[in-house]
This record gives C-alpha cells, sequence and structure tokens, in this order.
C-alpha cells in the first residue's frame, strides 16, 4: 500500500490549466446546486442563484490559493518532480476540509435567516458528496491529458534518435573524485549516465562493449560543472546526468518521462522541469 501511495503522479505545472481547472470546479459545484437544489437549498425563496454564488466563490477562491500561493510559499512541499499519490491525496484532502469549513461558516451566518441549518460534520458530507465527481473527472483528465502528451513526445523522440548522428570524435574526458584521488579518464562516447547514490556517484561507461560501473565521492555539481562543458551531456534529472548520444529510445505516461540505454538494466527518468526544448535543439 505504501509502495503505491509513493508512486509518481502528475501536478498540473500551468498555471493557467490550474486558473481554469479551478473556474471549471467550482462552475460545477455553482450549476450543480442551481439544478439539484440539495441540502434545503430548495427551501430558499428569494436570491436563490446569488446565495449559491458564495459557495461558487469560496470554491474558486480556495483552489485557486492551493494551486498558485501555497505551491509558491512552500515551494518543499509542492516540489513537482517529488509529488506523488499521497501527496495529491492530501492536498485534496485538504482543500475539502478548508472549502468545508468555509461553506459552514458562509451557510451560518450569510444564510442564516434563509436556508437550513447543518452541523459541520454534515456539511462534510455534503462537501465531498457534491465534489467527489468533479474531483474524479479532473484527476482522469488530467492523467489523460499529460499521458497522451508525454506519450506523443517520446514516441516523436524516439523516431528522431533514429536518424541520430553519434559523437564520431574520440574526445577524452576526465572525471574527477572530491579530494582528486580518484580519476575516471574515458572517451566521452563512452559515456551513458551518471547516478548520485547518497555522497556518491555511480559512473555508467562502457568498455570494449561491456557496461561497467564505477563508484567516486563527490558532489553532484561538481561533477555537472566538469561535464557541462559537452553539448550532449545533460543533467536531466537531480539523481542523473546522462550522454543523450547514448539514448536509444524514450517512454512516457501521465507521471513522467523516462530515457533507456541499451543493456542498462534501469531508465533514467526526466525531470518535469527539464526543458524538453533541449531534445529538439540538439536535434536529437
Amino acid at each position: 500500500m505504501n509502495e503505491y501511495l509513493n508512486k509518481p503522479f502528475p501536478f498540473i505545472e500551468n498555471k493557467k490549466h490550474r486558473i481554469l481547472a479551478s473556474f471549471l470546479f467550482s462552475g460545477f459545484i455553482y450549476v450543480f446546486l442551481l439544478t439539484f437544489q440539495p441540502f434545503g437549498i430548495s427551501n430558499i425563496l428569494y436570491y436563490k442563484p446569488i446565495f449559491i454564488l458564495g459557495f461558487f466563490g469560496i470554491t474558486f477562491i480556495v483552489l485557486l490559493f492551493s494551486f498558485l500561493v501555497a505551491p509558491a510559499i512552500l515551494k518543499n512541499q509542492f516540489d513537482f518532480d517529488k509529488w506523488t499519490i499521497k501527496k495529491n491525496a492530501t492536498f485534496i484532502v485538504a482543500q475539502f476540509l478548508i472549502i468545508t469549513v468555509l461553506n459552514w461558516i458562509y451557510n451560518s451566518s450569510i444564510g442564516r435567516e434563509i436556508t437550513e441549518q447543518h452541523s459541520l460534520l454534515f456539511f462534510i458530507f455534503i462537501t465531498v458528496t457534491v465534489g467527489i465527481i468533479p474531483t474524479l473527472f479532473l484527476v482522469y483528465f488530467i492523467e489523460k491529458k499529460l499521458a497522451n502528451k508525454n506519450e506523443h513526445f517520446a514516441t516523436n523522440f524516439t523516431k528522431s534518435i533514429q536518424q541520430k548522428t553519434s559523437i564520431s570524435e574520440n574526445t577524452r574526458i576526465k572525471i574527477l573524485s572530491k579530494n582528486n584521488d580518484e580519476t575516471i579518464i574515458i572517451d566521452l562516447k563512452q559515456l551513458l549516465c551518471v547516478k548520485s547514490e547518497g555522497n556518491y556517484l555511480k559512473v555508467f561507461f562502457l568498455k570494449e562493449n561491456i557496461i561497467k560501473s564505477k563508484l567516486i565521492r563527490n558532489s553532484f555539481s561538481k561533477i555537472e560543472e566538469q561535464l557541462v562543458v559537452f553539448e550532449k551531456v545533460k543533467r536531466c534529472h537531480r539523481s542523473y546526468i546522462v550522454n543523450l548520444d547514448k539514448v536509444e529510445k524514450m517512454t512516457g505516461n501521465a507521471r513522467n518521462l523516462n530515457l533507456h540505454i541499451s543493456n542498462l538494466d534501469f531508465t533514467i527518468p526526466v525531470s518535469r522541469s527539464f526543458p524538453k526544448e533541449v531534445f529538439i535543439d540538439l536535434n536529437i
């Protein structure tokens, strides 16, 4: 169960899409309440559409705050590369609770004389009942949209690398350890990737067409500085540096993109913040 909850989950990264999602979700709540008039709303005699507009406003403001303000303030908690099913579920529950409390206060104050009064516990039931449908739809829509987008990008990338030009020159590179007591000297075309493993880095490279690896002690940023001069060697994730010339294909789903290198027993994830234009600009 814990393994499932810690799986990656896509977050709406485009701010315009966050605003649109907030508006559509709130709009659904307004239309639903106005159409079906549940929980005593049908007994309101005057200004019913205006009163229901208050629930729309509360929902819209809370969602905007959650999608725009909270990620800007709590940057560590809203690291989209580390966003998981558990975090997304917590995020949704927090929004439901805030909306519930504000709706209850609104109904108990503004609506005290015109509509039925309910306990906070019953308002939780109301909020979940009305909000569960648009929530499930929104989660499905996000997954579907990002899955199609990433799969399309991955397919085009894989097609493009079939005609790529490999590194032909024997450019020698040096990868140094923290105290310069260990040095890896290889041709650039031998380098596959560098993987962060705690205080160490694991360098994967080819030697006589066999994949080798060597563990060295150094910071990831220092290794990145050593390799940044090479155009096709990029840090594509917080834990990986990859020689893009050695990538054979890319796969994608709603959660992420992954790079595949022949005979490597793991895939290399592409950070959501990694500029996808790099793949195009390098004509890979």
